[in-house]
């Protein structure tokens, strides 16, 4: 049986939170007809979601580059 493995990475954190926030834009599609009933509305909610997961997947992956760069001039900074 084989088994499926991601190499380590500092971004796939970044990958899980990609995925739930799929999921939940899934669920969130499926059930907004019938949470809200106008269809401005509807759209309105479906385009802030999008906005607000894409903002934070944004700003997670600057805080991991940034992270990586100070650990790499930390690194740089030390003496041999």
């Amino acid at each position: 049986m084989q088994t499926f493995t991601v190499a380590p990475s500092p971004f796939n954190s970044i990958k899980f939170e990609l995925g739930v926030i799929l999921l939940i834009g899934l669920l969130l599609l499926l059930v907004h007809g019938r949470v809200i009933g106008s269809p401005r509305l509807q759209l309105l909610l479906l385009v802030a979601y999008g906005i607000i997961g894409m903002a934070w997947l944004i700003v997670r992956t600057r805080w991991i580059l940034l992270e990586q760069q100070d650990a790499t001039r930390h690194s740089h900074d030390e003496p041999q």
